[in-house]
């Protein structure tokens, strides 16, 4: 075992103390989609429960939140939990505006947003959504990296921690690469059969461009989508047409049948995914789930920043002083 991987994931225990009955737990904004990055951290938030022994009441994805229902399942003693990630922020507008609503509807019940990484492009925005939040006093925001930290504590709760990513809690579960034959650290020379893991979306910056513009004819560039199959694209445009039909006609079983559904499906693509990488001998990256990912398998992997620091902050924050990673340099 990492010490440091085994002691990211006990570092999550800190969640665990602050619910205040396992038994009368809500769950929200499950990912409902496909980033893998996402569905990371929601195969390790439900190991968390499992490991804990939490029991959910209810679990919604964001296509199949309706606040009446959820009003139903409030008592005095509900502890409220949101999905952690990286989008806790005006990057991902319709989420925020979920977690403005649920702090504002539910000002006397325990609120915990699981880890995330802050950003916002506009301070508009910035202090728009902090109003909304830090008028909540009981609500408990995790941060996945010092600067996330102080904006929550400064503007959104004091009751603002730091805690690496829910992905973590996967670790001693996935699979590990036997790395008993070659360096433990990667290295800036060329290796035979490293996986370019670099981001297509949003969050990309010039990093990727000038990555690729380095690389010879026939690397081995991708990035989730690239791992992901038709019928992964038809089940979750599926699932999802579901949920908002079901939220519709408040549908409430079909509903609970769709939670299970899209997690039977996410472990298969988790499964899928872990058997690529594996067949990599070092990654580099510049998605913080390739990342964490590899680090979670054992492969030796160099992690480049994304667009706004997210990821050399979690860097520094957490997975520096793994042997086998470093941080990405030209």
């Amino acid at each position: 075992m990492n010490e440091i991987l085994q002691s990211l994931k006990q570092h999550l225990q800190q969640i665990d103390r602050l619910i205040i009955d396992k038994n009368d737990v809500l769950y929200f904004d499950y990912p409902l989609h496909l980033n893998v990055g996402d569905l990371l951290i929601y195969a390790g938030t439900e190991q968390f429960f499992k490991d804990y022994h939490i029991h959910i009441r209810l679990r919604r994805c964001l296509q199949a939140f309706d606040l009446h229902e959820v009003k139903k399942y409030i008592q005095p003693n509900t502890t409220i939990l949101c999905h952690g990630g990286g989008n806790f922020g005006d990057l991902y507008p319709l989420i925020q505006q979920m977690r403005e609503e649920i702090v504002r509807e539910f000002p006397h019940n325990r609120i915990i947003l699981l880890p995330q990484t802050a950003h916002f492009s506009s301070e508009q925005a910035m202090l728009t959504s902090a109003t909304a939040f830090s008028a909540h006093p009981d609500l408990h925001l995790f941060a996945r990296d010092s600067k996330s930290m102080v904006l929550m504590q400064q503007h959104f709760s004091q009751h603002s921690y730091l805690s690496p990513d829910m992905a973590h809690q996967l670790y001693g579960i996935l699979p590990q690469k036997d790395r008993t034959s070659g360096d433990l650290a990667p290295t800036k020379s060329a290796v035979k059969n490293t996986l370019y893991f670099l981001r297509k979306d949003i969050e990309k910056s010039h990093i990727e461009t000038d990555i690729q513009a380095q690389l010879a004819s026939g690397s081995h560039i991708k990035d989730w989508e690239d791992l992901l199959s038709a019928q992964d694209h038809q089940f979750e445009l599926w699932c999802s047409r579901l949920a908002k039909m079901a939220n519709k006609f408040k549908l409430t079983f079909l509903k609970n049948k769709l939670n299970v559904l899209w997690y039977q499906r996410t472990l298969q693509i988790i499964a899928r995914c872990q058997d690529i990488f594996l067949s990599y001998d070092d990654v580099i990256t510049s998605r913080l789930h390739g990342h964490i990912f590899s680090c979670l398998l054992g492969i030796p992997n160099q992690v480049c920043d994304n667009s706004y620091g997210k990821n050399s902050g979690y860097y520094q924050q957490w997975t520096k002083d793994i042997d086998y990673t470093t941080l990405y340099e030209k």
